[in-house]
């Protein structure tokens, strides 16, 4: 049995076996517990002298090992010379700045709040919130002295890109790198999670780059058959794979989704994150064949964080290995779904090579950039958040919130995997899946994911389609009912198989579940990030027209020789949603960062924006978890549609399987609005006693989750006051709320307010006051002797219940009185009265007397 220790470890460790003879028979587990001493010895042996501020004890960075870098996947070592490239240091912020820094984003969306789309660029960020100079020269220092290069420092000072060769990587983290094969594939990672000195530690979130994870296109191409039928002129939106499918073009779209011409997403720009270069060819193709109009897009490497030149793109279908050719799908897709929909917007398309990694340096010089580059950002890619670690979650959660600060709205597809997101999509199902699990790309609660519909038109599709063409291959005729996107059946081929194909969605393992993610159909238990948001066509029953050369697929031609494609996956409803977005962006006149919040505010005050997709609407009978259709996401096993790994079910509101469900674009549009603050009306208070009253006042929540609470003090300005408990309001209308507050000073002025908080901002009510009563009193007066002699001195005793003094008098007889002392002159009777006559606080106490004998 092997076991991995650092090289630096390795001449400690060989000579400390005689201690354990028997140790290289025992399980991997068992065998670090045996030697644990002796390894932690030979760890402090082996530390760094070059530790920050001489500082030479280390600390682990946990959670970056990923579950497959395990023995039974080991190949062997990788060489101590090999490369490693693209790994980046995500910087955590002191608590203090992370905590202004969230603020800041929520401020961004009040519209009460002075730093309402007061959008930063990335110097502004670093300034206000990122590490010092001193803070990163510490952490690029430590990197240097490990013969690591630091390649580039984030001008938002939030992360530090490095690289290295494989041996300095494990002398410098003390773990080793190893190849393992992981499905057929062979990967990269590290043994152990990484160490780093304990002074670096607490600004140190998470190392990227230590492990393989790479991301798979949201996309697949399906080629159209060919008949004498179509021409280039007159295409039919209709072909079939042994039945009835219709292909959506430009027109189709715009007609299903409601999409207004009046909007183009002019002076917008659209950053497209791919690993892949584009043949122009296929956009005039494309144009000329379709009739709709958009500018190439502006190609650029992310050189300045790291990124390198993929290669050209094919413009012919290559022979042999053709490594980025679905990379080259994609971002052809990319361009021609978004350039239909927004086809006056300008379109950013950044490559990076995979090996210098891909979209991280895309993302980077999108977000880094200063003035920004973009209005929008969209991303079409997956892999599972179980397979991506936290790590890699925390790298691009912080990239995206950077981006929500600088008003960037970003678009991510759920996934072509279904629940079971770990699957290689459009593939067999494996017998021994890993465990459900979403894209890790679309977790953060800073994006907007989306995920994918199929149309339920099976039962009548001249309802739904013309067929003739009309301009810009037009036949669709109205809004499709929709049900989830689930393919399970591969039927190109024959047999049959079964395969993963359906919208990916669930719930994140890592990102919480964000505030603003509330309202029907949000799961109660909110264990984490949902996911989708919203969802669009994805299905290639009904695929999107588009034109490739590269496959063979030109769009040129006449005849029987006219060659096209369809374009499938979730990636399209992230490129529609991008490019619909850009028309809000020019409709509003300004960028709008985050717009995930939004749509959840909007589907509960402009419910008929979104098309809904539920059970009733997929068009599925006697539906089921178990099976996979267009009533779910779950996903057929390896040999059957059953005993599958199970997904969630569409449903009334939002669901994980496409979200809030598809957009109405022109009512959309047409009534989206700003966040509203709520409002706040102070009402008089009743039930009021001298230690409690009841507060009242009115919140109008306008459409958002809001909570609400009362402050009350004795201060005017309610500068030092106290709080009620917040309580929550669902969006409505106008509320009467209340609180009883107790422990009041009786007799005394008291100021109070109501006050409400939503996505929308802060809202204060008119300042009000009551008074409370005053207290009432008694006195406990003790019997002086009786009878008593003359000439006798009595010392009387009474004492308030309000704890204010008690005076004395004679009302009856002859005495002398002083104080609390009484002198008997006279025999008789004497009456003795004690009085307190009440204060600011306490009404005057009831009197109270007392009759003494004299003789």
């Amino acid at each position: 049995m092997r076991f991995s220790v650092s090289r630096g470890y390795a001449a400690r460790f060989t000579s400390s076996l005689r201690f354990c003879p028997d140790v290289m028979r025992l399980p991997r587990l068992l065998f670090m517990l045996a030697c644990a001493a002796l390894i932690l010895g030979a760890s402090s042996m082996a530390q760094s002298a070059s530790g920050a501020a001489g500082d030479r004890s280390l600390q682990p960075i946990l959670d970056h090992v990923p579950s497959w870098a395990i023995e039974d996947n080991y190949i062997e070592a990788v060489p101590a010379e090999e490369p490693m490239e693209a790994m980046t240091i995500v910087l955590a912020r002191h608590p203090d700045r992370q905590q202004a820094f969230e603020k800041l984003l929520a401020d961004q969306q009040d519209p009460a709040s002075p730093e309402y789309h007061h959008w930063l660029n990335s110097d502004e960020i670093g300034e206000r919130f990122g590490l010092s100079t001193e803070e990163l020269d510490s952490i690029a220092g430590w990197l240097e002295s490990q013969g690591l290069h630091v390649d580039w420092v984030a001008p938002a000072r939030n992360f530090i890109g490095f690289s290295g060769v494989a041996g300095d990587v494990g002398r410098a983290f003390r773990t080793d790198v190893n190849y393992y094969a992981v499905n057929g594939q062979r990967k990269l990672s590290i043994d152990s999670p990484p160490m780093v000195p304990a002074a670096l530690a607490p600004r140190i979130q998470a190392i990227s780059g230590l492990y393989t994870i790479e991301a798979e296109p949201s996309s697949r191409l399906r080629s159209a058959p060919h008949d004498s039928r179509i021409t280039a002129a007159t295409a039919s939106p209709q072909y079939t794979y042994g039945g009835e499918y219709y292909l959506i073009g430009p027109a189709d779209f715009n007609t299903i989704y409601d999409v207004p011409t009046a909007l183009t997403g002019k002076n917008v720009t659209i950053a497209i994150l791919g690993r892949a270069h584009t043949d122009h060819a296929d956009y005039d193709n494309f144009r000329e064949w379709t009739g709709v109009s958009f500018a190439d897009p502006t190609e650029v490497v992310p050189t300045a964080y790291g990124g390198k030149d993929p290669g050209p793109a094919y413009t012919s279908p290559p022979t042999g290995s053709a490594p980025t050719l679905p990379d080259q799908l994609e971002e052809t897709g990319d361009v021609q779904r978004e350039g239909s929909v927004a086809p006056d917007a300008n379109f950013l398309l950044v490559v990076a090579s995979t090996a210098s990694g891909g979209l991280q340096p895309d993302a980077q010089y999108v977000i880094q950039s200063n003035p920004v580059k973009a209005q929008i950002m969209t991303l079409g890619y997956h892999q599972c958040e179980y397979l991506a670690g936290p790590g890699e979650v925390d790298l691009w959660n912080g990239m995206y919130a950077q981006a929500a600060a600088e008003g960037i709205s970003v678009f991510v597809s759920s996934g072509d995997g279904g629940a079971a997101g770990c699957d290689s999509k459009f593939e067999t199902p494996p017998a021994n899946p890993p465990p459900i699990s979403i894209n890790y790309l679309c977790s953060s609660s800073y994006i907007t994911c989306v995920g994918g519909t199929e149309f339920n038109d099976a039962s009548d599709y001249s309802k739904y389609w013309s067929q003739s063409n009309g301009a810009e291959l037009s036949s669709a005729l109205s809004y499709i009912p929709e049900g989830g996107w689930n393919d399970p059946l591969n039927t190109t081929v024959t047999p049959a198989t079964t395969e993963a194909a359906s919208s990916g969605g669930g719930v994140s393992l890592y990102i919480p579940t964000p505030v603003w993610q509330a309202g029907t159909g949000v799961p109660a238990p909110r264990t984490g990030r949902y996911v989708p948001d919203v969802a669009f066509s994805a299905s290639g029953n009904n695929g999107y027209v588009g034109c490739l050369a590269a496959v063979g697929e030109p769009c040129t031609g006449s005849g029987s020789s006219l060659r096209f494609a369809a374009f499938e996956g979730t990636s399209a409803g992230g490129d529609s949603m991008g490019a619909i977005t850009a028309l809000l962006v020019q409709q509003e006149g300004k960028a709008q960062g985050n717009l995930a919040p939004h749509l959840y505010e909007m589907a509960k005050s402009s419910p008929s924006a979104f098309h809904d997709v539920t059970v009733a609407t997929s068009g599925v009978s006697n539906c089921s978890v178990k099976t996979p259709s267009l009533c779910n996401n779950s996903i057929p096993s390896a040999t059957s549609l059953t005993g599958g790994q199970q997904g969630y079910l569409v449903g009334v509101g939002y669901d994980e399987v496409t979200g809030l469900g598809s957009l109405d674009v022109g009512k959309f549009l047409s009534s989206y609005t700003p966040f509203k603050p709520p409002a706040s009306v102070t009402e008089a208070a009743s039930d009021i006693t001298p230690s409690a009253a009841t507060l009242a006042g009115r919140v109008s929540p306008n459409g958002q989750v809001t909570q609400y609470w009362f402050e009350y003090g004795t201060s005017s300005t309610l500068s030092v006051a106290n709080l009620t408990k917040t309580q929550v309001l669902s969006s409505g209308g106008s509320v009467a709320v209340s609180a009883r507050i107790v422990g009041l000073i009786p007799g005394e002025k008291y100021y109070y307010r109501l006050q409400s908080s939503s996505l929308g901002g802060n809202s204060s009510g008119a300042v009000e006051t009551l008074a409370t009563k005053k207290a009432t009193q008694t006195i406990a007066f003790a019997q002086p002797k009786s009878p008593e002699s003359v000439g006798a001195t009595i010392v009387l005793s009474a004492t308030a219940s309000s704890g204010l003094p008690v005076t004395f008098s004679v009302i009856k007889g002859h005495a002398k009185l002083s104080g609390d002392s009484l002198k008997l002159t006279t025999a008789g009777t004497v009456v003795i009265a004690a009085n307190q006559a009440g204060s600011h606080h306490y009404l005057p106490a009831p009197q109270v007397a007392r009759t003494i004998v004299v003789h």
